[in-house]
């Protein structure tokens, strides 16, 4: 039967896996900018000991964690107001945490997706950014559509996701009119689409 893990965090907003397996939490224990991560290949020890590999840092940021996303050796930490990457260092200090964006905050959990360049995702003032080791806004021609059109109240429900075939990223988000339209951008080529369409689910084939 499932059990509570002795000592690890609750109320996280997040969880993932590092690469060198560490049980991550973000917004651990109900603190919006927490990250605290078990011991490596031990997710049941979340107590630092001089011994392991458990820890946590407190992000220096305004904004409240919403996402993760491995990416190149590294994970890159959005939260509503800036980016931070976090990138394993080992003993002592296990991971290193660099903020590497400001006012690029994400719309909401799954508005980012991962791509061949980088990260890509929607901010929370409805323009589109790029992690490649720099955070950089992508040249959007439909930017003012997207603006007029989305219910900011539902930034939230924006979701992302990859048609890595024809090198494309979809997000899909609640218009206005309580519709669902979307933004489509070519990576390869430039290019912008939009339209409206209903979708309850994506996984790209």
């Amino acid at each position: 039967a499932a059990a509570a893990v002795t000592n690890a965090p609750v109320a996280n907003i997040a969880a993932f896996v590092s690469e060198q397996r560490h049980l991550v939490a973000l917004g651990a224990g109900g603190d919006p900018r927490l990250v605290q991560w078990s011991d490596a290949e031990d997710n049941t020890d979340w107590t630092p000991t001089s011994t392991n590999q458990a820890g946590s840092f407190q992000l220096g940021t305004a904004g409240h964690l919403k996402r993760a996303v491995k990416t190149r050796g590294e994970v890159l930490l959005l939260t509503s107001t800036d980016a931070h990457a976090m990138r394993y260092v080992g003993t002592p200090l296990v991971f290193q945490f660099d903020r590497v964006g400001s006012n690029c905050g994400i719309a909401g959990p799954n508005a980012a997706t991962e791509i061949e360049a980088g990260v890509v995702w929607m901010g929370t003032d409805a323009r589109f950014y790029m992690y490649n080791g720099v955070v950089q806004p992508i040249p959007c021609d439909v930017e003012d559509w997207v603006e007029v059109e989305i219910d900011r109240n539902k930034l939230a429900e924006v979701y992302s996701g990859t048609l890595s075939e024809h090198g494309e990223v979809w997000w899909f988000f609640i218009a206005s009119d309580t519709t669902t339209k979307y933004v489509v951008w070519s990576y390869r080529s430039g290019h912008w689409v939009i339209g409206t369409l209903d979708r309850t689910a994506w996984l790209d084939r």
